[in-house]
């Protein structure tokens, strides 16, 4: 890959099963990164020992593991392996990739080959398959939350044609390459998100810094998808899901667009929490009119 090394951070958090089935994809890729880091939040399934035990007896260089001390949620645990990649200067791009991912043989050529036609990228992403059998396209560029503050992705791939990379808004934190230009630049990941829309305000803020956002078709990653929220209780992720959404429109919004937005949550939110009530789910109701409560007026919060 020439003078591109790429280091790798994997967030873990109680799914070392899923951990390890993404190191083992990246021990499968020719070429490898240079480096990979993973931080378990605080895990209490034993994760570290399992972890630890895999790399002991992988033929992949060990990954560096590092233990936070208590759950950091997505940025702030991810932030942990970029500011330790940051300080190893042979890196030259730091990958965020979720722990229930896995990438195809040749996912890291074709990343640098992408950064190599485009070498003033910031962000990058790369298209994202799910499904049963890894069928459906999850993720192929996409713009900013619209209105309604919903990042809805691109599902068609464009054509070969279009070269190694194309522009776009939107890098999901699924899979996000972000450039040692990119974190000199922007710093960490807004830890203010436990979990939900980090991804979508470092995308604004590197869009306003003037750094190039593109999509890598070629590259791809299969995600199962959810498979960390998936572990913790419907209310509780509805509830993270409300108040970032909330804290994306406070942070980010102005204007007429911020009109629109409160408008629309305004009159969806108490329909949805009605929805739910109605179904017999008070627990998810509450959670998501309280989610949106404390993102506007964070304070509110015990």
């Amino acid at each position: 890959m020439g003078s591109i090394s790429i280091g790798v951070v994997i967030l873990n958090w109680n799914g070392h099963v899923d951990t390890i089935a993404c190191l083992e994809s990246i021990a499968a890729a020719a070429p490898g990164p240079g480096r990979v880091v993973v931080v378990d939040n605080a895990s209490t399934d034993g994760s570290v020992a399992a972890l630890a035990a895999w790399a002991a007896n992988s033929s992949m260089p060990r990954p560096t593991i590092v233990r936070s001390g208590h759950n950091r949620g997505f940025a702030g645990g991810n932030n942990l392996g970029l500011a330790l990649l940051a300080q190893d200067p042979g890196i030259t791009h730091f990958l965020l990739l979720n722990n229930d991912a896995t990438v195809e043989p040749a996912f890291f050529g074709e990343v640098a080959a992408a950064v190599e036609q485009a070498a003033s990228v910031g962000l990058l992403g790369v298209t994202i398959y799910e499904g049963a059998g890894y069928e459906r396209v999850w993720y192929a560029g996409g713009p900013l939350p619209n209105a309604r503050a919903v990042t809805i992705h691109d599902t068609l791939i464009p054509p070969s044609s279009s070269g190694a990379t194309v522009p776009t808004e939107f890098v999901t934190g699924c899979t996000m390459l972000v450039s040692r230009r990119a974190w000199d630049t922007l710093g960490p990941l807004p830890e203010c998100y436990f979990i939900y829309f980090e991804d979508a305000e470092y995308c604004l803020r590197a869009g306003a810094a003037g750094l190039p956002i593109l999509y890598a078709p070629r590259a791809v990653v299969h995600h199962a998808g959810g498979a960390t929220v998936r572990r913790v209780p419907r209310p509780r992720s509805a509830y993270w899901f409300a108040r970032s959404r909330a804290l994306f429109v406070r942070r980010n919004r102005r204007g007429p667009a911020l009109w629109r937005t409160l408008a629309y949550l305004a009159l969806a939110r108490p329909v949805r929490a009605a929805v739910e009530l109605l179904r017999g789910r008070p627990r998810l109701a509450w959670a998501g009119l309280r989610g949106t409560i404390d993102g506007f007026f964070p304070e509110t919060r015990a």
